[in-house]
């Protein structure tokens, strides 16, 4: 559920700066090249296509294939049936609430939806306790299947295109580029200087991507390398919250102990 635009010429970057904050529009223009990540918030119009092509990557039956014979892909993909296919577009549809309609009448079914789920997945919250604190209910509940925690269009693109520019940051920093994730943009403005289609995607990281600045004056380096409110962003650590108040062991709030089970 994303998409990737690569400004690296001169005029992109320069359009695209003038609608990045402070620091971040110099970063534009410095930059070799910089990835504007789009979150797909209607990625249920692409379903028909994506059946399609699980379907075109799935392997040959058995019988029609050979113990030496090369699939298409890297990957093993087993047969999947028509009824598999529209369960896992349905799957896909439940998770994203990618609704391929209107955003007026996709947000309120997005709601309706989660809303109807949540009330389910309480019910089915108690009944599992019910059935775990007394053996008597055991035998006469069926099994209780619980039910997922479901999210808006809006986060549910937005996570998974996160993963990817996550990805994205790690691949460059393996191959010794410089990487830094701005959120600091007008998102109409990107959008329109980069025609991104109003409504379907929204904008949440731009990254610039070059080929790391060094300088020995380390005066100097202090200098230009803090941002608008005075932060430093050079190649030292930023200060971080102890430990202990951010990683917990096996329950929240209890400390995590490296020897413990």
């Amino acid at each position: 559920p994303y998409r990737v635009v690569l400004v690296h010429s001169k005029e992109g970057k320069e359009r695209l700066a003038q609608y990045c904050l402070g620091r971040n529009a110099d970063r534009v223009r410095d930059s070799d090249c910089t990835a504007v990540f789009l979150a797909d918030r209607e990625c249920g119009r692409d379903g028909k296509r994506f059946a399609d092509f699980l379907v075109e990557n799935m392997d040959p039956p058995l019988a029609a294939s050979t113990s030496n014979e090369k699939t298409k892909t890297s990957r093993t993909r087993r047969t999947l049936s028509s009824q598999a296919l529209l369960k896992l577009r349905i799957l896909i549809l439940l998770f994203s609430s990618g609704y391929p309609l209107p955003r007026f009448l996709s947000v309120p079914l997005s709601f309706g939806v989660r809303l109807g789920v949540s009330i389910l997945s309480f019910f089915a919250r108690c009944l599992h306790s019910m059935k775990r604190s007394f053996k008597v209910m055991s035998s006469i509940l069926p099994n209780i299947q619980l039910l997922p925690t479901l999210s808006s269009a809006e986060t549910w693109s937005q996570k998974n295109t996160m993963l990817v520019a996550t990805t994205f940051i790690l691949a460059c920093t393996s191959r010794g580029l410089a990487t830094c994730p701005m959120e600091g943009f007008d998102a109409s403005g990107v959008r329109k200087v980069l025609g991104v289609p109003r409504g379907r995607f929204g904008i949440p990281l731009i990254v610039s991507t070059g080929m790391p600045h060094r300088r020995n004056d380390v005066q100097d380096r202090e200098e230009e390398e803090t941002d608008d409110v005075g932060l430093s962003h050079g190649t030292s650590m930023s200060p971080r919250f102890p430990l202990d108040e951010v990683v917990y062991g096996n329950a929240f709030g209890k400390p995590f102990l490296a020897t413990q089970p």
